[in-house]
């Protein structure tokens, strides 16, 4: 469920990651300059109880980039957003998300509309396609377009949402982050090489349906062509889990 890698000033955390629960991993410098990955059900839970141990630490969260809206990747937004302003967080927070963004302008505008004095930072909500580059430095970050549909038990198949994956160059390394998604050329092309390839890997062997998520074997096949990687968003994680 869980899992770290650090290298020459950068390291990456998975606080989190089960499907259909919730995903959350901090990416962090040796300058205190953090993204989070998404921004699964118990994000705030799990930076308080794994990572940040001190609330003024928060303000390192310089941005939050959401690989898509299911609730398993966006549904501890508001949470976090709140306890944010709960601390007087001053620092401006950015969030990019797949264009066009509906659940996550949603959550902003609930929050700010909930409260009845001004929300203590700004919020910059940036909605991202494919190839676009995003500059938080030291981290330079390109978005790019992946294929993603939902896949629950009432109707395994469902429709294509805005999905992306985010490479991260910091230095002379790069890291790249699937979020959810099918193989796709985009996906191969990013890995390749990479430092560290994140990798969703749900389902515990094909199922034929190449829109959804990758299998174990197409991630790990797929992690070989990258200098090292990481499985998340695994089925078998959350089937041990509820034992």
């Amino acid at each position: 469920m869980g899992g770290f890698w650090s290298k020459n000033g950068l390291s990456v955390k998975v606080l989190c990651s089960l499907p259909g629960v919730a995903t959350q991993i901090i990416v962090s410098t040796k300058e205190d300059v953090d993204v989070l990955l998404d921004c699964g059900s118990g994000a705030l839970r799990d930076l308080l109880l794994n990572h940040y141990r001190k609330s003024i630490f928060f303000n390192n969260i310089s941005a939050i980039l959401i690989s898509h809206e299911h609730f398993d990747h966006v549904g501890g937004l508001y949470s976090l957003m709140d306890f944010m302003h709960m601390i007087g967080r001053g620092k401006p927070l950015t969030i990019f998300v797949p264009k066009p963004s509906k659940v996550t302008k949603r959550l902003i505008e609930a929050l700010i509309n909930f409260r009845s004095s001004k929300l203590a930072y700004h919020v910059n909500l940036i909605e991202v396609e494919d190839q676009d580059i995003i500059k938080i430095e030291p981290l330079k970050i390109k978005a790019f377009k992946v294929v993603h549909r939902g896949s629950t038990e009432t109707e395994p198949r469902g429709p294509l949402i805005p999905a992306v994956g985010y490479t991260i160059q910091y230095k002379n390394l790069r890291i790249v982050y699937s979020g959810d998604t099918g193989l796709t050329e985009s996906l191969k092309e990013e890995v390749m090489d990479a430092d560290l390839a994140i990798l969703e890997a749900t389902w515990l062997e094909d199922k034929g349906l190449t829109e959804i998520h990758l299998s174990e074997k197409q991630a790990i096949e797929l992690g070989g062509s990258a200098k090292d990687f990481m499985l998340i968003h695994r089925l078998r994680d959350l089937k041990a889990f509820l034992k």
